[in-house]
């Protein structure tokens, strides 16, 4: 069997997995067991609040990210770079940043909304793909996927808010199902 290239100069502490990594420290598993069974908790009893939480801290990250972002176009503008674009995306950031900041639910919301429109569109187009491929090429898996994702755009368009607290207490479950893993 061959060797893969890739793994040239790697050790056996190398290949291991993140999984592996947190089992192999006691104290560094039960830590991030115990963070992930608090953060599944507080997930599963409170999702809204939760969300709006987590928008605000990302609200946060992406102001700065985008501060950042203008003061290095700023900064560092020449001729012939594209500075013009970093700052155009730095701005953009930073607006984002401040909507996620100060209208969490609103925008949260609208990016819920964006994406479920997303699934629809795609899968319209993927509907009219799938007349181009041959029966037997796999026509009938695009128009299942193609279908599965109109109908969960839909239900996102429709119910957005529903969707995201479904979501909180199902990504809850997952961190608590992780906590376990680590803790155990």
């Amino acid at each position: 069997m061959a060797e893969d290239p890739t793994n040239e100069g790697l050790t056996d502490d190398d290949r291991r997995t993140a999984l592996e990594v947190l089992r192999g420290s006691r104290i560094l598993a039960y830590t991030v067991g115990l963070l992930c069974v608090a953060a599944g908790v507080v997930l599963m009893f409170w999702p809204d609040r939760t969300l709006v939480v987590v928008a605000r801290i990302a609200g946060i990250f992406v102001l700065a990210l985008g501060l950042s972002e203008v003061f290095d176009a700023v900064t560092t503008h020449r001729k012939g770079s594209y500075w013009g674009l970093l700052l155009l995306r730095g701005a953009l950031n930073v607006a984002a940043g401040a909507l996620l900041l100060f209208w969490p639910s609103i925008t949260v919301t609208v990016l819920v909304w964006l994406f479920g429109l997303d699934l629809i569109i795609t899968g319209i187009i993927g509907l009219f793909a799938s007349r181009q491929i041959p029966k037997d090429m796999g026509r009938s898996v695009l128009v299942a996927r193609s279908a599965v994702g109109i109908v969960f755009g839909i239900v996102l368009v429709v119910w957005p808010d529903v969707t995201l607290q479904v979501l909180a207490i199902l990504i809850g479950l997952q961190l608590l199902a992780l906590g376990a893993i680590l803790l155990f």
